[in-house]
């Protein structure tokens, strides 16, 4: 029947068949980004990464393990980090450079308290910045993977632990010149108080020999070592029969 024929007048439209091409399955779709790449893409690219690199380990880990992790493509990954060498060493650099900052802020609020309740407070934010699972994660990487990557290994060290130093050295002058402190080798001070903090708990969690401490277990050790660091390091009055000049009385 034509449409003329058709009583309604209208022509009866045939559907039409749509081929739908089957997924494969196990197959994700990979998100595919445009535009500029942004400094919080950038951050997200190092953080996905990170992560791969704590899961599998830097050997185990591939260009297309991070790719189909973070989105886009290749060739942007290459473009922007230079391959995965140059990414891992992104990822150690960004992450040490968080730490220094959350303990640089601690350290600028060295205005408020006793020279006690600061030196408790910096060991606090210290100890808890270590003893993080990622912390821990990426220093075993560092460990296992330091004598095939020395630049990584080195901007690791001092970015990270000889940073963390460096910054307490500086809190240390500043109570010295206030006549806070006596006086004695900043440098040296600020390893041996941080040093003592770390001894107790890093290599045997970094071994997992060890569970990471409770609230008050880790406050203990922070207060301890304060009182240790204060015994040596602070300025003792000094006899009647000896001069009436300020002493150090490092080590007694």
């Amino acid at each position: 029947m034509t449409a003329e024929q058709n009583g309604s007048g209208a022509a009866l439209a045939r559907p039409r068949k749509v081929a739908v091409k089957a997924e494969k399955p196990g197959k994700k779709p990979v998100a595919r980004r445009g535009g500029r790449f942004t400094k919080s893409r950038r951050e997200e690219v190092v953080r996905k990464a990170a992560l791969l690199f704590i899961e599998r380990g830097y050997e185990d880990v591939t260009m297309d393990h991070i790719v189909a992790e973070v989105g886009g493509s290749k060739a942007t990954v290459y473009s922007r980090f230079g391959g995965k060498a140059a990414l891992f060493s992104a990822v150690i650099e960004e992450y040490c450079e968080m730490i220094s900052h959350e303990l640089k802020v601690e350290l600028e609020l060295d205005l408020f308290g006793s020279v006690e309740e600061q030196l408790i407070s910096i060991g606090h934010t210290f100890l808890t910045l270590i003893l993080r699972r990622q912390t821990l994660e990426l220093h075993r990487l560092i460990v296992s993977i330091g004598d095939k990557f020395p630049n990584v290994a080195r901007g690791f060290f001092e970015a990270g632990p000889a940073n963390s130093y460096k910054l307490v050295s500086e809190w240390i002058q500043r109570q010295q010149q206030a006549g806070a402190l006596a006086e004695g080798d900043p440098d040296l001070l600020a390893r041996l108080y941080l040093d003592m903090l770390t001894g107790n708990y890093q290599l045997a969690m970094l071994l997992s020999v060890k569970s990471k401490p409770d609230a008050a277990g880790l406050q203990k050790t922070v207060e301890t070592a304060a009182a240790v660091f204060l015994r040596g390091a602070s300025i003792r009055r000094a006899t009647a029969s000896r001069s009436n000049k300020p002493t150090a009385t490092l080590g007694n």
